[in-house]
């Protein structure tokens, strides 16, 4: 196992984090005061939803190549990062509330990912 292999896996961690971003957002800014079909529509056809798209395919397609390399029980657990990500993005990005209890969950799961890890 070499460091590009490693880094490629925090890439996936980083794609599936901006995938999520970039579905809730597109989400958020599509119109449901016009019914949850046009919503819908406008999400299907924004670029938010094809961020979202291009994010999870390579995702996976890295996913695959770092399974081929990294063993199952080091590399999963390195997913559980995006559960820490995920909140800090949207707090800074989107401006949502992180209450304590969940900065204590995100530290929870950061330091248990490197504890497995090593």
């Amino acid at each position: 196992m070499n460091i590009i292999t490693w880094l490629l896996l925090i890439l996936v961690v980083l794609l599936g984090t901006i995938a999520n971003l970039s579905l809730k957002y597109g989400l958020h800014i599509s119109s449901p005061t016009k019914g949850a079909s046009a919503s819908i529509r406008n999400l299907l056809l924004s670029r938010y939803f094809l961020i979202w798209f291009i994010c999870y395919t390579f995702m996976t397609i890295l996913w695959l190549y770092v399974l081929r390399i990294i063993p199952l029980s080091q590399a999963f657990p390195v997913l559980g990062l995006m559960y820490a990500l995920v909140p800090i993005a949207s707090h800074c990005l989107l401006k949502e509330e992180v209450r304590f209890s969940q900065w204590l969950g995100i530290s929870v799961i950061i330091t248990g990912v490197v504890l497995v890890v090593n």
